[in-house]
């Protein structure tokens, strides 16, 4: 599995994600750290300057409303955000945001994605024993020539577990559902909108449900009991994506025909 992944669906390279939009959090630096402590699901605090952080804010039901990776400044944070998810994002956090003296300013650079070996980026927002990915905010008028396409990046981030969500996804997930307890969570910050039921969930195991990525070969035929989440990616005579199934049926569906691997 380590060499098919490597060497046959994975290739190193970036690319510019036009999908992804950039948010500047204008404010005074303590109010807004105050403010994303309250907010965000991930602990912004342990960042460090020039580092990226998956996370995402959900509503007073632990639903996730909105996903997207902080990249913090000196002085300053952004946030990284699907284009269909950007005004949403403003909209939730802005009556938040107003007691904090705190503005949401849409820039107009661009987000450069890398695929790299691991150990060869210093602080990659994810990775696994044999790739990790990064992106880096360059300015619009940035030159650049593609050495990857979209659907190895799709890839990429579905291998390491890293679901993206858009606006038909608002409201639908809870954030142990779509492996966000691992990437974009942390249970050891203070509290935000949602914490005390995702941290029930976490800690009762009341989820029967598992998310998984899916390596198959592409004709394979997916039934019902097999939940995709977001874009189903070919890479040559394979299938990549996501899916949510009952934990229960996990080695029954894990030797369906077609399959190559379960993550």
């Amino acid at each position: 599995m380590k060499k098919d992944i490597h060497n046959n669906l994975i290739k190193f390279g970036s690319l510019h994600i036009e999908n992804l939009r950039v948010l500047d959090i204008s404010g005074d630096l303590v109010q807004v750290e105050n403010f994303l402590k309250g907010q965000v699901t991930s602990d912004h605090e342990k960042m460090t300057e020039g580092t990226y952080q998956l996370s995402s804010i959900c509503n007073h039901k632990g639903q996730v409303i909105a996903d997207f990776i902080i990249y913090k400044e000196k002085d300053s944070y952004k946030f990284v955000v699907d284009e269909s998810l950007q005004d949403i994002l403003i909209d939730e956090l802005t009556p938040f945001a107003k007691f904090n003296a705190i503005d949401f300013i849409k820039l107009s650079n661009i987000v450069i994605g890398t695929v790299s070996p691991t150990g060869e980026l210093v602080s990659p927002y994810c990775s696994n024993d044999y790739f990790q990915l990064n992106i880096s905010i360059e300015e619009s008028n940035f030159e650049y020539i593609n050495s990857i396409n979209d659907d190895i990046w799709q890839a990429a981030n579905k291998i390491l577990g890293n679901l993206f969500l858009n606006a038909g996804d608002v409201g639908n997930f809870r954030p142990l559902e779509i492996n966000y307890d691992n990437l974009r969570v942390s249970f050891e910050k203070g509290c935000y909108r949602g914490q005390e039921i995702v941290a029930r969930m976490k800690y009762l195991g009341v989820d029967r449900r598992k998310f998984c990525t899916f390596l198959t070969i592409d004709l394979f035929i997916i039934t019902k009991d097999i939940k995709v989440i977001g874009k189903i990616i070919t890479l040559g005579d394979k299938k990549v994506f996501n899916a949510i199934i009952k934990k229960s049926l996990f080695e029954e569906i894990e030797k369906k025909d077609g399959i190559i691997k379960i993550i």
